[in-house]
């Protein structure tokens, strides 16, 4: 056993720096694939088949993401693609600006019918809703939107497309990395590591693996905050129907939660906060901002277009 792992040391030993730098950007490469080709991936983890077809884009839908295309501002030359998915929320991924485009999912649910309608199934997390009970009915006026609700949630999408922040999502994993493998390197070179047990420079190593996972944690979940409310101000700042339509989105969002939670029962009170946030799974992690203070981020900007002066 020890012949192999001695082996194997002085290999990685010998070439650590290629092996760093492959493996940096074979995180950053796995990261940022799907944006980098979002048309089949994208299409096939959520379109939606109705009777065992893939829906088409309705005229309605399509009018809805080009009327938000407009509004943005979006140059002709960016490449955008629209399909219809299952999801209660809009879904995109790509980078506009190149040959692949971009892709965008438009919940069917934008058109009230298809997938709201009382006659048709829906099971959510295993569970199936009645539409006819109090929580079924909730969360059907939930999924309800209004036009202003469907085009802030559209052009949020269409916003992080524009800004090309998928590129950035990606860094803090190679980041993180090099930085614990670069600082591990160094501290083992300043305690005289390398010339002691074997045993005792593999426990260091895993407490720095430790250290930088929780590096990683904290950098890429602290990305995502700043990400989702800039976001947020940047759509709801298009004018005061946007932000107002972004204040009716969120409280559409908790207003869905909480009829899961009720709907579900034990299982959606572990899911879903008496508020209507989502649960973290982890207790050390908190990997997307509260919808409460996004929607009370949001409702701070419309009131301020309707009393600028006291903004």
């Amino acid at each position: 056993m020890a012949g192999p792992l001695w082996r194997t040391a002085a290999f990685v030993q010998r070439h650590r720096t290629g092996l760093l730098v492959g493996s940096c950007a074979g995180l950053y490469g796995a990261q940022i694939l799907y944006h980098l080709f979002p048309e089949p991936v994208i299409r096939w983890l959520y379109q939606y088949w109705p009777q065992g077809q893939p829906a088409p884009l309705s005229p309605k839908l399509r009018s809805l993401f080009q009327e938000v295309l407009q509004d943005i501002g979006v140059p002709s030359d960016h490449c955008y693609e629209a399909f219809t998915t299952f999801t209660f929320q809009p879904v995109s991924a790509g980078f506009p600006r190149l040959p692949a485009g971009a892709v965008v999912g438009i919940p069917a649910s934008f058109l009230s019918i298809p997938i709201i309608s009382t006659d048709r199934p829906v099971v959510v997390h295993g569970q199936r809703v009645d539409w006819k009970s109090p929580e079924g009915t909730r969360l059907r006026d939930a999924l309800t939107l209004s036009h202003g609700a469907q085009k802030f949630a559209l052009a949020r999408e269409v916003v992080y497309l524009e800004s090309g922040a998928a590129a950035l999502q990606a860094l803090p994993a190679p980041a993180c990395l090099a930085g614990t493998w670069t600082l591990s390197v160094g501290a083992k070179h300043a305690l005289g590591l390398y010339g002691g047990p074997m045993n005792l420079r593999a426990a260091f190593n895993l407490v720095a693996a430790v250290v930088g996972f929780v590096a990683y944690a904290f950098s890429t979940d602290s990305l995502t905050h700043a990400l989702e409310a800039w976001l947020d101000r940047r759509t709801a700042s298009l004018s005061a129907a946007y932000s107002q339509g972004g204040v009716e989105f969120y409280e559409k969002v908790l207003s869905g939660n909480l009829a899961l939670r009720s709907l579900l029962g034990s299982s959606g009170e572990k899911l879903y906060t008496p508020s209507g946030n989502v649960i973290p799974r982890h207790w050390f992690r908190v990997k997307h901002l509260p919808y409460t203070t996004r929607r009370d981020s949001v409702l701070q900007m419309w009131r301020a277009t309707l009393n600028p002066g006291r903004s």
